[in-house]
């Protein structure tokens, strides 16, 4: 035998070696870069935590940094500006930053009902006893914005006038901590932050199902632009979503733990019942709401001509989600196979 081929033996039984050991996360990191964005400190934002911690976007070829961007409509600035080419956002949002001309679209959705409490301070026992007092909201344009004027109008309470709505940046643990020193006088909130608030002897004075009907809560989305550009970059995205989405819904104390780093709690009893109300929430095949999305335009009708006009599924690309569960990948993942 001689040394050229001895040494290409070698070579080759070096590298089957290293093939069947499991890749570790520094190398599987050696991935495509992408940017991406998250909204909000509460359980609603868990998929794609849970999809970062699991090594899931390494997995599928991606080397993937997260941001926190408060508020939907700055996560909607932060896409259109080009600096995050995919962001968990929030309701209106995108919709309203389509109808302006740019190039937003969802791509999948997380959270598809207004998931919501209203927190209130404990004399506010009552709608009626909010006339005259302050709830805050993360940003104008925001889930919480539409979600706190939605409640207030159907109890036939005027937002700015009759309550007024003030902008406070910083997550939903910011917002608990001004209503409890007396600054304002309630928000609305999600676990961890509604148990919290619980614990803290604040008034719930509605529940989720007092918003009713579908919404965009908690959407992905991108640009056309970028999807154009980079398809096979956002279906790694998506397949990796999803395998993250079948981690939390069913490995309940893994993602406990990443829902206690990223929201900064660790009380038990509080993560826990942050788990049980999102995962149920949260599709298996997380399509964008086009209930939500014409829901979302037929409130922005009244201010805008456009939204009377528009169409949900042109604000929607539904294809990422359909090309996993038509091949059966979707499925696959929940009957244990590879």
């Amino acid at each position: 035998m001689t040394k050229t081929s001895f040494g290409m033996k070698i070579a080759a039984l070096v590298f089957s070696l290293l093939a069947s050991l499991p890749l570790s996360r520094s190398v599987l990191a050696a991935g495509e870069k992408l940017t991406v964005g998250w909204s909000a400190i509460a359980g609603s934002q868990a998929p794609l935590w849970i999809t970062k911690e699991a090594g899931l976007f390494e997995k599928n070829g991606l080397d993937v940094t997260m941001i926190y961007i408060d508020g939907g409509s700055k996560a909607a600035q932060a896409l259109m500006s080009g600096d995050v080419p995919i962001v968990q956002i929030g309701g209106s949002a995108p919709i309203v930053a389509r109808l302006r001309g740019a190039d937003v679209v969802l791509i999948a959705g997380l959270t598809n009902v207004l998931a919501y409490s209203l927190v209130v301070s404990p004399e506010i026992k009552k709608p009626e006893d909010l006339k005259g007092k302050k709830l805050s909201v993360s940003r104008f344009g925001s889930n919480s914005d539409y979600a706190t004027r939605k409640i207030l109008l159907k109890w036939g309470l005027r937002p700015d006038i009759d309550v007024a709505v003030l902008q406070i940046p910083g997550g939903q643990p910011v917002r608990l901590a001004a209503v409890q020193s007396k600054q304002v006088h309630g928000m609305v909130a999600q676990p961890p932050v509604t148990n919290l608030a619980r614990k803290f002897g604040l008034n719930i004075l509605a529940e989720p199902e007092d918003f009713g009907s579908a919404y965009p809560t908690t959407p992905i989305a991108s640009r056309v632009s970028f999807i154009n550009e980079k398809r096979e970059t956002v279906r790694k995205f998506m397949r990796a979503l999803i395998e993250g989405v079948h981690v939390y819904k069913t490995q309940k104390e893994f993602s406990k733990k990443v829902i206690a780093k990223y929201v900064k709690v660790t009380d038990a009893e509080v993560l826990e019942d942050s788990y049980e109300f999102f995962s149920r929430l949260v599709p298996a095949k997380p399509y964008p709401t086009l209930e939500g999305i014409k829901e979302a335009l037929a409130e922005l009708a009244e201010k805008d001509p456009k939204a009377r006009a528009a169409r949900p599924e042109d604000f929607a690309d539904l294809s990422f989600v359909k090309e996993l569960e038509e091949s059966g990948f979707i499925d696959a993942l929940y009957k244990g196979k590879k």
